[in-house]
């Protein structure tokens, strides 16, 4: 068996959270440049099957010893939920029938952790690089780009492709079970949709379609992975020079605290929370017809886009609004890129409107008073906290020309002290197989 290697997106959930978690609502996942990558290949000759995870990055590894029926997986060193779902669910859907010894050896790009007290590593043809860490893989802070879902989706293609060709949607079904089995719930699952599919417009499944896998029960496994889930999934990418923006503000936040509080208020309050998920849906999907008129525009009239791109790289949308009132000619060519920043500006409202109602810090004060100074920014379109929200990071939406200065500038302001600008942009491939002599001399 050759060897073989592919990589995976992490994502940022610009429009759509904790809509996310009900099938009725449609969400804005953008795919990043930050990959999580995997080399697999046939190990030495053994006397019974087995799969072995490797990490040179973080001196991690973790070897499973398979028993005949497939069913019993037993880790003979270090756990991982994560890799032992994914080992477990991923064998029970092919059911192989000899013997096997397999090797995985992992990597992440650096933007899902912590890059401190690190030395960068190339690969033999220099064509990869990634960071190698002093401390354990669990004790490196992450920055919640999707680590978990991008590794489950890896790791699910890298042993579906040593065992022979299956499609995306296999790959995509597979991943969603193991990385809920891990997680221990089921989780709305565009994490690892992006992972698989790359940057999307997301509508969930159902639930309870795969409940029963995810409670253990193997049966029909086969059948339920081959099916279709009927979920959306429809490829989607921001409008031309407009480019997503991460900033690390180095905090962090528990997701299922955040999302337990939001359910628990939904619950309790019915109308309250209807209310709000109506005008707060209204809003993502005003963002995501306002970002679709935008490719409209650069395609019917790339002059005039060009002319609002060049007028907007040197123009905070509070002075480009002020402007306007004297120019009100003006208002025509800016007004698709007004669109955005007035959607984004009702999703944080309503977001704020959450925060309050429920008690989950989804877009705590100091998250707000960031945002609102980002707004401040030349080329910044507007801005939200990603995903569940909390203190994970931000994600701005900018024009492409203007991301240095708005680093240099934020670099000596204190407002902006605590953010560090991530190396990341838009990479609307979702899952790719790699050249695997890339990755040779990075053991």
């Amino acid at each position: 068996m050759s060897v073989k290697a592919y990589s995976a997106p992490g994502k940022a959930l610009i429009a759509g959270g904790y809509l996310v978690l009900d099938p009725l609502y449609n969400s804005y996942v953008t795919a990043l440049s930050a990959r999580m990558h995997a080399v697999v290949q046939n190990g030495p000759s053994s006397d019974h099957s087995q799969i072995t995870v490797k990490s040179p990055q973080f001196q991690g590894e973790w070897v499973y010893d398979i028993g005949t029926d497939h069913s019993t997986i037993e880790a003979a060193s270090a756990s991982n939920p994560f890799l032992a779902a994914t080992v477990s669910t991923v064998l029970g859907y092919v059911q192989p029938s000899s013997k096997f010894n397999i090797v995985v050896t992992i990597y992440s790009d650096p933007g899902f952790h912590s890059q401190e007290n690190t030395t960068a590593v190339e690969s033999a043809n220099k064509h990869k690089r990634f960071l190698y860490h002093q401390q354990a893989i669990h004790e490196v802070p992450k920055t919640g780009l999707g680590l978990s879902a991008g590794l489950v989706s890896v790791v699910c293609a890298a042993l579906l492709g040593h065992f022979g060709d299956f499609s995306q949607n296999v790959i995509h079904n597979t991943a969603q079970i193991a990385h809920c089995i891990a997680q221990k719930k089921i989780g709305s699952g565009f994490d690892v949709a992006a992972a698989v599919y790359g940057s999307i417009m997301y509508r969930r499944f159902e639930p309870s379609l795969i409940s029963l896998a995810v409670g253990g029960n193997r049966d029909g496994l086969t059948h339920l992975i081959d099916s279709d889930w009927n979920f959306n999934h429809a490829p989607c990418t921001l409008p031309p020079h407009v480019r997503i923006l991460m900033g690390d503000i180095q905090g962090g936040s528990e997701t299922p605290k955040l999302v337990s509080k939001v359910l628990q208020w939904r619950a309790d309050q019915p109308q309250e929370s209807l209310a709000i998920y109506t005008a707060l849906n209204q809003a993502n999907q005003d963002l995501m017809d306002s970002l679709a008129a935008l490719h409209h525009h650069h395609s019917a009239n790339e002059h005039e886009y060009m002319a609002a791109i060049n007028y907007l790289h040197n123009k905070s949308i509070a002075s480009v609004e002020l402007y306007l009132g004297l120019q009100p000619a003006l208002k025509t060519t800016l007004a698709p890129f007004l669109a955005v920043t007035d959607a984004i500006s009702r999703i944080r409202s309503n977001l704020r409107k959450m925060t309050r109602a429920c008690g989950a810090e989804i877009e705590p004060i100091p998250q707000t008073k960031l945002l609102n100074d980002c707004g401040t920014l030349r080329g910044c379109l507007g801005g939200v906290v990603p995903g569940a929200g909390g203190y994970d990071a931000i994600s701005l939406l900018v024009i492409d020309s203007s991301i240095e200065s708005i680093v240099e500038c934020t670099s000596t302001d204190a407002r902006f002290s605590r953010v560090a600008w991530l190396d990341l942009h838009e990479q609307k491939s979702g899952l790719v197989q790699e050249r695997s002599e890339d990755y040779q001399g990075l053991d």
